[in-house]
């Protein structure tokens, strides 16, 4: 089976309840959620939990806040408060906001250990149209920060467009790869990668991107982390929830089924008590 996670923008445009139904019809087993989305839903913590029970999801991962260097906000607080109620695994988090990588170290082992009294996992996502943008600057701030429950997201789109390499995954262990992200691009990029980015990612394995080169490359490497499609499209967009979700869950699977990459089980950090 595989325990595949349907990330927050894939079906962005859907209320909660609807998500949720559509993901679970088409064989997920978790989302995603924006601090937005769970800000923004007229759901009850309790109500959430049930909805999420009635279709047999879990919540994978939370994003974002927009700059963790200044310290704990309120988007941090909500996120850590739906992981105490409602149960997650993992935080995404970007750098949108310009600091040399050296002053990145403290504040991320920070947030790290903040998120560690909650039992969660903390996703440093590289993404080349931020401030941190390669998969060696972002290894650069885990690896000098040194916190157990800190990682990397890997997502394809950002990997495609940075540039990166398999050769790029050489030196960081395979328990640092927080999740990986499923998505792919177009034969070129367009000028303004922030747009394309956010409306223009196509699904997994239908793009120019060598996917299964990725995925060989982090089962060689003996990665297990938890995979999700996130796939931000303005086609998606105007499709039905169900057939969205249904195509990139198809997408997903065959992807991971032609690389030979699992998508392995996965616990919130509520999970002996679910």
């Amino acid at each position: 089976m595989k325990h595949l996670n349907c990330s927050a923008s894939t079906l962005r445009t859907a209320d909660l309840p609807t998500r949720v139904a559509a993901a679970a019809e088409a064989g997920f087993t978790g989302i995603g959620l924006r601090v937005s989305d769970y800000l923004g839903t007229d759901l009850s913590d309790g109500q959430i939990r049930d909805l999420l029970d009635q279709h047999g999801l879990r919540v994978l991962e939370v994003e974002h806040n927009w700059d963790w260097s200044l310290g704990a906000d309120p988007a941090e607080e909500a996120m850590f408060r739906l992981a105490d109620r409602i149960g997650v695994r993992h935080l995404n988090v970007p750098m949108f906001q310009a600091h040399p990588l050296a002053d990145l170290v403290e504040p991320f082992g920070a947030l790290c250990d903040r998120a560690a009294e909650h039992g969660v996992l903390v996703g440093f996502e590289f993404l080349p149209y931020s401030h941190v943008r390669t998969l060696a600057q972002v290894w650069e701030v885990v690896a000098a920060a040194d916190r157990r429950n800190g990682g990397i997201t890997l997502d394809l789109w950002h990997w495609f467009r940075s540039g990166a390499t398999p050769g790029d995954l050489d030196g960081i262990p395979a328990t640092k790869i927080t999740t990986v992200q499923l998505c792919d691009v177009r034969p070129e990029p367009d000028p303004d990668m922030t747009e394309e980015a956010r409306h223009r990612r196509l699904l997994p394995g239908r793009g120019a991107g060598d996917t299964l080169a990725v995925l060989g490359a982090l089962r060689d490497r003996g990665v297990t982390a938890p995979v999700s499609v996130e796939v931000f499209s303005d086609d998606l967009d105007a499709r039905p929830a169900g057939e969205s979700a249904r195509l990139a869950f198809a997408a997903g699977a065959e992807v991971l089924d032609r690389a030979g990459l699992a998508a392995p089980e996965w616990t919130t950090n509520l999970e002996e008590g679910r």
